[in-house]
């Protein structure tokens, strides 16, 4: 597989972002842990309404600024994820 410029930095890899900025995009082990621990506080329920949740939004996006932290995550259905966006 040829590289390809990271799309944040620049710097050469083997996807869209260089080994830096992968832990940003919410691929990594940890962010897996961490969405299954926020699904599970939240009891798989969606905070926006009565539906099953099987996303985990960020309040504060990364972009702007927002921690992954659990006091800015909160467990969304699909369809209120796709709204919140």
């Amino acid at each position: 597989m040829a590289l390809k410029p990271c799309i944040t930095c620049g710097r050469p890899s083997r996807g869209s972002r260089c080994k830096a900025h992968t832990i940003r995009n919410g691929s990594t082990r940890t962010w897996r842990q961490l969405r299954a621990q926020i699904l599970y506080r939240d009891a798989y329920r969606c905070a926006l309404c009565p539906r099953a949740a099987q996303d985990v939004h960020h309040i504060i996006q990364l972009a702007d600024g927002g921690p992954n932290d659990p006091s800015n995550l909160r467990s969304l259905c699909a369809d209120c994820h796709a709204a919140q966006h």
